[in-house]
């Protein structure tokens, strides 16, 4: 995983980036207002946009968190200043007004890319994918068994299904078509929506049922079509569906360090191999409120994978002069020395914000660099992650092979070790993080290393 600095910036990776584009889409949509007065003939079509896009009711940090941190909202907010912007633009430009216009391409050029775009739709796909969610639910605001207000109109359904169409998902491709013909729209465009259902349903199914495609049209747009896909390990923790654990244990930590025997810790144990610690109440609200003063312009996207091609969130390493303090109470937590460790870095998830399957070590796909590096400082001994918020739906980290899933909780910082006793790599320590669903993922991580551990590092009895 590494920052990008060269890429613009992408709104919908982060919660944080989605409410300066919603404070952007005030603005724009101010000047709209403001040239209704001119277009006097177009009135109509100006004030229909309008009422969507703008948002009163975001004076406030909450107000904006709440808004954007709805994957529905979210989702709009991007499409609209993607697709509808433009459009309105030049619609308006029929009418000469050079001050108004200079001021709207200003607003324009700070709209979303094309990239932003797809980061934004492959977001809203993984809700409906990873949850298993029925896209009549996600469109009418109900997510995961909770009602929002929020809603999704034709277009942003109809753009979805031809995202998740052009990734070959047929089956789901089809579902959303069905969902966007729940709307009243023009017949021409109605028409449009039912010849790509039927072509969906041909490219995921057989032309020999063609009849009851067609029959499919006439049932209720709300009927799902059968799930063939069996879930994954995954899945299910982000369902919440693996089996209660019953060899969980706590208790009070006043060991470790000397200083924990005035202020010992709540510490829950949820594996021994590979150790896996859950400490409660060990971020304070004075360091949340340090740790979330940021804007989007002081993080940078998060990437990962092999082509450097998937975006995680936005990220930002920490002063270390504003951390001394939580890098004490790793300590006080782990009995682990932070020499050569990495830096904080916090980071913030947006719309359906996600992290695949993954190792923290440092595997068998070695190149020269990692090679002297291991030389130098060994492998990703531990994974150090504060959880800074809690998030309303989703953001769960589980771990698959193990079938253990851990709910963001504000204050409470998850530790694991990436490596046995033998100072092997673990494999079972494979983690995921969910896709938010509603709400706004703050974490804080950090990784320590394995050799200045040598003198440290406890071996646990089994």
């Amino acid at each position: 995983m590494k920052q990008n600095d060269t890429k613009p910036i992408l709104y919908s990776t982060s919660v944080v980036s989605l409410m300066e584009l919603a404070q952007i889409e005030n603005e724009y949509v101010d000047h709209l207002r403001g040239y209704v007065d001119e277009l006097q003939r177009k009135v109509d079509y100006i004030k229909q946009y309008s009422q969507i896009g703008k948002h009163p009711e975001l004076e406030t940090e909450q107000q904006r968190t709440q808004f954007v941190a709805n994957p529905l909202n979210a989702f709009g907010l991007v499409r609209r200043a993607h697709e509808d912007w433009s459009k309105v633009l030049d619609f308006i430009k029929m009418v000469e007004n050079p001050a108004q216009f200079e001021e709207m391409d200003r607003l324009m050029a700070k709209a979303p890319t094309e990239e932003d775009m797809n980061e934004a739709l492959r977001g809203m796909a993984k809700i409906h994918e990873i949850y298993d969610l029925e896209p009549a639910d996600i469109a009418k605001g109900l997510l995961d068994g909770r009602q929002y207000m929020a809603q999704m109109p034709t277009p942003d359904r109809v753009l979805l299904a031809d995202y998740i169409y052009n990734k070959t998902d047929y089956r789901r491709a089809a579902q959303w078509y069905k969902t966007a013909l729940q709307n009243e729209t023009a017949d021409a465009q109605r028409e449009e929506i039912r010849k790509k259902y039927i072509i969906s349903r041909l490219k995921g199914g057989s032309s020999d049922e063609v009849e009851k495609y067609l029959a499919e049209l006439s049932q209720s747009h709300e009927e799902s079509l059968p799930t063939i896909d069996k879930p994954t390990s995954t899945q299910l923790g982000c369902r919440g569906l693996y089996p209660a654990r019953t060899n969980l244990s706590c208790h009070y930590n006043f060991e470790t360090t000397p200083f924990l025997r005035l202020a010992p810790i709540k510490t829950e144990t949820l594996n021994l191999e590979p150790l896996i610690v859950l400490h409660h109440d060990v971020l304070y609200d004075r360091e949340v409120a340090f740790v979330k003063n940021v804007t989007m312009h002081d993080m940078t996207d998060s990437i990962f994978g092999s082509n450097n091609n998937i975006i995680i969130s936005k990220i930002k390493e920490l002063d270390v002069n504003g951390t001394i303090k939580i890098d004490r109470r790793i300590v006080d937590m782990t009995g682990l020395s932070l020499k050569n460790s990495t830096t904080i870095q916090v980071m913030n998830y947006g719309l359906g914000g996600h992290f695949r399957e993954h190792v923290d070590y440092i595997g068998e796909d070695w190149n020269d660099d990692k090679n002297e590096f291991l030389a130098s400082y060994g492998n990703r001994f531990a994974t150090v992650l504060f959880f800074v918020s809690n998030v309303t739906q989703g953001g769960t980290l589980v771990f698959p092979r193990l079938q253990i899933a851990v709910r963001p909780e504000r204050g409470a910082a998850l530790v694991w070790h990436n490596l046995n006793n033998a100072c092997e790599p673990d494999p079972l320590t494979e983690h995921s993080v969910c896709p938010v669903i509603v709400g706004s993922r703050w974490v804080l991580t950090k990784v320590l290393f394995e050799k200045v551990q040598m003198f440290t590092k406890p071996c646990h009895k089994l």
